[in-house]
């Protein structure tokens, strides 16, 4: 609804709108794919994990945590980013993976790329991190799963403040939003969950329950029959 109200077509139609969340179900995981995650990152011990999954896009604002980390290694030396998702040949983003290269191979191994994982190791992914950015710039980005999906392993997130995109952390307390755009702003947050992440571990369980999809489909089905005529009579 908030990304509703903020939209130059949705907003003429609110009394139409009814905002339902996407459901998020992550794959169970183990202590042997934890284990093995740990190792395939090269995680040494004392190191501060920041996570991102994303494609390497520029909607993504994936540059803004590039030039956060000078000012996170200041405060936090170990600091070190795991990026999840397509990194090479994003269509369309050539250039921009081109202007981002040096800027991310002159943070050495405090950058890492794990491309795309299966199921379990993303589930894995999350409970490694000790939190997961989202720096959108993208205002029709309306929400961001991935954000659930981090909060929902317990692990709290930085997002822009961008309507609906700020939705989970609103809702869930479980990290805080940003301007977009801004990479001192960005660095600043994540520091602060750094320095108390227990200030920012929200309730999980309460995670889980709101987005599973058996409670969506509820909802799905709440609506329908609210806008299904009534059946006339039988004769």
């Amino acid at each position: 609804m908030d990304y509703a109200e903020a939209s130059p077509f949705l907003r003429h139609y609110l009394a139409k709108t009814r905002a339902i969340p996407t459901p998020v179900l992550l794959q169970p995981t183990t202590e042997l794919d934890f284990e093995a995650l740990k190792h395939k990152a090269r995680i040494k011990p004392g190191q501060r994990i920041i996570g991102m999954v994303a494609r390497l896009a520029a909607e993504k604002g994936v540059e803004y945590l590039v030039e956060a980390m000078p000012e996170i290694l200041q405060q936090f030396p170990t600091a070190r980013v795991l990026h999840v998702g397509q990194y090479q040949d994003v269509m369309g983003e050539e250039d921009y993976a081109s202007r981002l290269h040096p800027l991310i191979q002159a943070l050495g191994e405090r950058w890492t790329f794990l491309g795309i994982l299966p199921p379990a190791e993303l589930a894995a992914f999350y409970r490694l991190c000790e939190l997961t950015v989202l720096p959108s710039t993208n205002s029709t980005e309306s929400f961001g799963i991935v954000q659930v999906e981090s909060m929902s392993c317990g692990t709290p997130v930085v997002a822009s403040d961008l309507p609906g995109v700020r939705q989970p952390v609103k809702m869930t307390g479980m990290g805080c939003v940003v301007p977009p755009a801004n990479a001192s702003a960005l660095a600043q947050a994540i520091n602060q969950v750094l320095a108390d992440p227990e200030r920012y571990q929200g309730d999980v369980h309460a995670v889980i329950q709101r987005f599973s999809p058996r409670r969506i489909a509820e909802e799905y089905e709440a609506l329908f029959t609210e806008l299904m005529p009534p059946f006339p009579p039988r004769s």
